[in-house]
């Protein structure tokens, strides 16, 4: 009996021992720089499921040399390599790169431990070392680096960064527009993508011109982790990748846009999920290169083949549709979460446009909500670096209602904005509606920073090209500066990453960039307001300066940027072409068709459109004989203008209303010649107190 009992005990514990899940080939780096990628690679057997952690779950526990500690998810991975042939990319698998790999980033110097934990159904497995060597690295200092974003306060953000090889925090304002998909050669139901290679060239394009670009992960036909592959056909039709099936392939071209942005210092914001692949029925509309026609919509959403959802909105209620997405976002954060350069995730592009134009339930109003919290709640609990977590919404009768809801759970909070240049008046500007709508939501989420995700000109008719309305970008450059002082976390994001590049008008980020760039910190005090009076949708400005800016709540800082008002978008289109040429405008006010907007002809540019050069602003208590500084920026390079610095005291005006007034540079704007010297009429400002 008891030699029974002593075999069967050995036959256990051999099975428990065959039983544990087995790591080979295991790579364990020596060294990594600081903020820069660590990667340990391993191998595992092979899993029906390797992206459900319920069947195989690897993670790593890091300890480092103050004792801080990271839990990073490993995560399953092909290799791919990529060629460029007439433009269009063709990948290829490399079969002997397959396995798993945990990605991690070092966020000081010294000696790093780790130890590897495996679970799978049958056991568990634990390393602290492999082959008789520990598992550890040493962290390297650098002299310069980029840390992770992280909120500086209730309105702004923060970056950890080493200069001069000391680690210190510095403010961080996202300047750029959206690039949310790759181009093809092609497009329709099997387009040829020019995938990696179209990144490579805008980022090309946006380096030292800017340091963000948004895009989308989920793009059918583009760059997809999960969806039907157009470009690879399994019996005549696209093959669909999903839950236990990622597409690697496409995984693997967003680790190299990710690492290539990183080392030209652009940041990205990856869109997981956007409201054309959930729509029940989709627009049929001419295709552009803003949105090209191809079979995006529900009918082709795995959600709806795969899982067998029978409406959109049950993707919000439907557990396993949860379970399923919650696996997809543990995979992003373990496999790009290690990006310093990643600003934000953001869960939905315009999620409410899913209805296609149509009411949304309040019930499924409130699922939307409450997915939102559950969602960003779990995202915080995977996410080792706690990256900052966002959403747009888009726009339904009841999204007011979302809108001041959905954001409560989330840390940015997100708009777009479109407007339809030809049905604005003269006295309207779309830097008025940008810095109006940046306002409101600061108002309605005084916690939070607020970013405008997209904006651009709103065409009632397709064919009509944005570059016909304004090829020098006259509007972008003004609303970029408008909004960057309207209390957002940074200047409104551009839609018409094409435009941009066709005009080569991604040089118009940088005047911007390099201001926002020599700023500290701003303390979350800091509160929008103008010079103008609101009249209806317009604002009327005294001395014909439109004045935006920014005043902390000691009123002893005050930053902003002020324009003649003859060069805002919506007064010059007057001066540009004949009423209904080229389809242009339909009004009868305008009267050339060669004028400063299609040409910049300065015999076209308007004069000034004051005498008076004067900027007056609030300063509240003050005291009278105050000092300050004030320090002009150049809007077209954002670099001070050294010979315009002034210095000013507070004066008692009007009931004793407290005030700083000064002079808008005589050298941008002559009011005795009325001589404007440069393309925008326009510059920058600092104004500073002087200490005793």
């Amino acid at each position: 009996m008891k030699k029974a009992t002593l075999t069967f005990f050995l036959f256990g514990l051999l099975a428990s021992c065959l039983a544990q899940p087995e790591v080979s080939s295991l790579r364990c780096p020596s060294s990594a720089e600081l903020f820069g990628l660590f990667e340990l690679s391993f191998t595992l057997r092979e899993y029906d499921n390797p992206y459900d952690p319920e069947m195989i779950h690897a993670f790593a526990d890091f300890v480092g040399p103050q004792n801080q500690r990271f839990t990073v998810d490993a995560f399953y991975y092909e290799g791919y390599d990529f060629k460029q042939q007439n433009n269009v990319e063709l990948a290829e698998a490399r079969e002997n790169d397959k396995g798993w790999r945990v990605r991690f980033t070092p966020n000081a110097v010294g000696k790093w431990t780790l130890a590897l934990h495996v679970i799978d159904t049958q056991g568990k497995i634990s390393l602290t070392s492999f082959g008789g060597e520990p598992l550890s690295f040493h962290c390297e200092e650098v002299p310069t680096a980029n840390g992770f974003i992280s909120l500086a306060n209730a309105r702004y953000l923060k970056r950890d960064v080493v200069a001069d090889g000391k680690q210190r925090e510095q403010s961080f304002f996202p300047v750029g527009p959206n690039i949310a998909w790759y181009d093809a050669k092609d497009f329709g139901r099997y387009a040829k993508p020019y995938g990696i290679y179209d990144y490579v060239n805008y980022i090309d394009l946006l380096t030292g011109q800017a340091n963000y670009f948004r895009l989308w992960i989920n793009r059918y036909q583009f760059l997809s982790i999960y969806g039907p592959e157009n470009t690879e056909l399994v019996n005549g039709r696209p093959r669909m990748y999903f839950e236990s099936s990622m597409n690697q392939k496409d995984s693997a071209e967003l680790d190299f846009i990710v690492q290539y942005a990183k080392e030209h210092d652009i940041t990205l914001m990856p869109c997981i999920f956007n409201f054309r692949n959930f729509m029940h029925k989709e627009k049929i509309n001419p295709p552009t290169d803003a949105h090209p026609a191809m079979p995006s919509d529900w009918i082709n959403n795995p959600y709806n083949i795969v899982l067998g959802l029978k409406s959109p909105y049950q993707f919000f209620t439907n557990a396993e549709a949860k379970r399923i997405t919650k696996n997809l976002l543990r995979y992003i954060v373990a496999r790009w979460g290690y990006a310093t350069n990643i600003l934000a995730w953001e869960l939905w592009n315009e999620i409410t446009n899913m209805a296609n134009g149509q009411d949304i339930s309040q019930k499924t109003l409130q699922d939307i909500s409450d997915w939102h919290a559950e969602m960003a709640g779990f995202l915080r609990s995977i996410d080792p670096y706690q990256h900052l977590i966002t959403t747009s919404l888009g726009g339904t009768s009841k999204s007011n209602w979302l809108f001041s809801r959905a954001f409560s759970s989330l840390d940015i909070v997100q708009n777009h904005n479109y407007q339809n240049i030809q049905k604005m008046s003269s006295s309207e500007q779309l830097s008025v509606v940008l810095y109006r709508g940046s306002a409101e939501a600061s108002m309605l989420y005084p916690d939070k920073p607020f970013f405008m995700g997209e904006f651009g000109f709103g065409q009632d008719n397709p064919a009509r090209q944005y570059v016909d309305k304004d090829p020098y970008g006259i509007d972008l450059h003004n609303s970029l500066w408008s909004s960057t002082f309207s209390g957002s976390m940074g200047p409104a994001s551009f839609w018409f990453w094409g435009y941009l590049k066709r005009q080569d008008l991604y040089k118009r980020f940088r005047p911007v960039l390099t201001f926002l760039s020599s700023l500290p910190i701003l303390s979350d005090s800091f509160q929008p307001a103008t010079t103008g009076e609101i009249q209806g949708k317009s604002m009327v400005f005294p001395n014909n300066l439109a004045t935006y800016y920014m005043i902390n709540s000691a009123a002893d800082s005050i930053i902003g940027w002020s324009q003649d008002t003859a060069f805002c978008y919506q007064s010059l289109r007057y001066l540009t072409d004949v009423a209904g040429n080229n389809g242009h405008f339909v009004d009868n006010q305008v009267t050339d068709a060669k004028g400063y907007v299609y040409t910049l002809d300065a015999s076209k540019k308007p004069r000034s459109s004051s005498r008076n050069n004067t900027i007056t602003i609030p300063v509240g208590n003050q005291p009278v004989g105050t000092r300050y500084v004030v320090r002009w920026f150049d809007s077209e390079t954002g670099c001070e203008i050294p010979s315009e610095t002034t210095t000013v005291k507070v004066k008692s005006g009007w009931l004793r209303q407290r005030s700083v007034s000064f002079e808008f540079p005589s050298s941008i704007r002559d009011p005795k010649s009325g001589a404007i010297s440069n393309t925008f009429g326009d510059a920058a400002f600092v104004v500073c107190k002087i200490s005793d």
